[in-house]
């Protein structure tokens, strides 16, 4: 059996395209459910702030108010230079850089210690 490769480059561009169509299809379709969700939403956070309420809980289910937090760095050299000022090394999470560790391998054939490695390969293609 011939393979051609112009036809699956083909048809994946093909497919790639549709299921692009669909996925906005489906966030056009989704939009006025979202939009009336979000607006409910908003009408429950009123009243939780009206009432001095966190929870309320009914026939229909319950709702509750929930905070989500998000911390990153704007100025690292500022939060650094803080951190080893105040001795706040608790505000540091170790890990690995990704990138640092390609170009070692690349360079060393090796692995730095006590790192654990993964490499997969995958097919990726571009329209013409």
């Amino acid at each position: 059996m011939t393979v051609n490769v112009t036809d699956l480059v083909d048809k994946y561009i093909r497919l790639r395209d549709r299921k692009a169509q669909m996925d906005a299809d489906h966030k056009q379709k989704l939009a006025p459910i979202q939009a009336a969700m979000d607006k409910a939403e908003a009408a429950l956070l009123a009243l939780f702030d009206q009432q001095g309420m966190d929870s309320a809980g009914c026939a229909a289910g319950t709702a509750y108010r929930t905070t989500r937090t998000s911390a990153t760095v704007a100025d690292m050299d500022a939060f650094l230079a803080w951190v080893k000022e105040n001795e706040m090394w608790h505000f540091l999470e170790r890990r690995v850089a990704k990138t640092q560790v390609d170009e070692y391998v690349a360079a060393n054939s090796d692995l730095p210690p006590g790192v654990n490695y993964n490499s997969m390969t995958s097919i990726n293609v571009r329209r013409a």
